[in-house]
């Protein structure tokens, strides 16, 4: 019996080769991935630039997805989570 811990979204990171989560193998940013993202990045514009960063290395490796789809994997749904949050 396995006594496994389970992972945080810290381990949530992306394959350079299929950009699919190396923890649990879903498409990345999976759900604790992003969670993890969005509690470690000091406010929206830097989590802007990390995902762009994500989604530039990501096209060169999914050349078959089309724009509008790493789009939304990648930066809407950061847009959709921050709209309206204040930083200090």
């Amino acid at each position: 019996m396995s006594h496994r811990k389970p992972a945080t979204g810290a381990e949530h990171q992306p394959d350079p080769a299929t950009y699919d989560c190396r923890s649990c193998d879903r498409t990345w940013p999976c759900d604790p991935a992003r969670e993890h993202l969005l509690s470690t990045t000091p406010d929206a514009v830097q989590l802007g630039i990390r995902l762009w960063a994500e989604l530039e290395n990501a096209a060169a490796v999914l050349r078959h997805e089309p724009p509008s789809v790493l789009f939304e994997r990648f930066l809407s749904w950061a847009r959709q989570q921050t709209q309206g949050v204040i930083h200090d």
